[in-house]
């Protein structure tokens, strides 16, 4: 999916909806890539290589150290393997957490942060309005939008409701009638 996700953000890019763009993959192998790996999934997502971020922390050792190792002061993509954390995830590492959302966000507060999510076992709907409940709890100030498949969704979060309205808006005009059954606005 990570083609489909670069054609997302090319275009989004393209029509300065995000802005300063970068994209923490929050690998859980990390040990394990090579240059040629970063230059592959950069091309997949249709980014330049140094707009990956890179940690000296890991997800499984030092979690908390490898959010504060995130100093992007732009717009952000985290690509966790599953998703946002449900109430019952599997391996931490596997998700991003509902309060790490929240910290990302507040850094800077204008910021887009947007997350990839699967679904399994529930429609996209259900899922990313409970998604969006969720941070809501935390955070009546959180503004959402989501581009939706039938087994797989991209979250557009931030503070600020105008950046979440454009989203919405690029999103209705590019899809056109097509747009009610893919894109929600929370």
């Amino acid at each position: 999916m990570d083609f489909w996700k670069g054609a997302v953000f090319v275009r989004l890019q393209e029509g300065g909806i995000l802005e300063d763009f970068a994209v923490d993959p929050m690998l859980t192998d990390a040990k394990d890539w090579h240059t040629a790996d970063f230059h592959l999934y950069a091309d997949l997502l249709q980014i330049r290589p140094n707009q990956i971020l890179r940690h000296k922390s890991t997800l499984s050792e030092y979690r908390k150290r490898y959010f504060d190792e995130i100093r992007h002061a732009g717009d952000l993509y985290v690509d966790p393997d599953t998703g946002i954390a449900p109430k019952h995830a599997g391996p931490a590492e596997n998700y991003v957490r509902i309060g790490e959302i929240h910290k990302l966000l507040n850094s800077p507060s204008t910021r887009v942060l947007c997350v990839y999510q699967h679904v399994r076992a529930k429609k996209t709907r259900a899922r990313v309005i409970e998604l969006f409940a969720a941070l809501r709890e935390l955070n009546a100030n959180i503004y959402s939008c989501s581009y939706e498949s039938p087994n797989v969704a991209m979250l557009f979060l931030s503070l600020e409701q105008n950046r979440i309205n454009q989203m919405k808006k690029y999103f209705r005009n590019y899809l056109g009638r097509h747009s009610d059954g893919r894109v929600l606005s929370y």
